[in-house]
């Protein structure tokens, strides 16, 4: 009776333990290490340059070299 009005809900993420002993542990924890360190840094840019751009006054330290930094790999 009340399955009726549940919504199925679909995951995108999985995780899967591996132990340590396992040979490709290594891999899968520098894969995992490699991947968390990119979202950081692309959160980083995107505030720096959101910041950047909606500020009025001269730009900080680091908003002008990650602006200098986008400009430079643009071209």
């Amino acid at each position: 009776m009340g399955f009726e009005n549940e919504v199925k809900k679909e995951y995108r993420t999985y995780q899967i333990d591996i132990k340590k002993g396992h040979k490709l542990y290594r891999y899968f924890d520098e894969i995992c290490l490699n991947s968390n360190n990119l979202y950081n840094i692309t959160n980083f840019y995107i505030r720096q340059v959101y910041t950047a751009l909606n500020q009025v006054k001269e730009l900080q330290p680091l908003q002008k070299e990650v602006m200098d930094t986008i400009r430079n790999n643009l071209q």
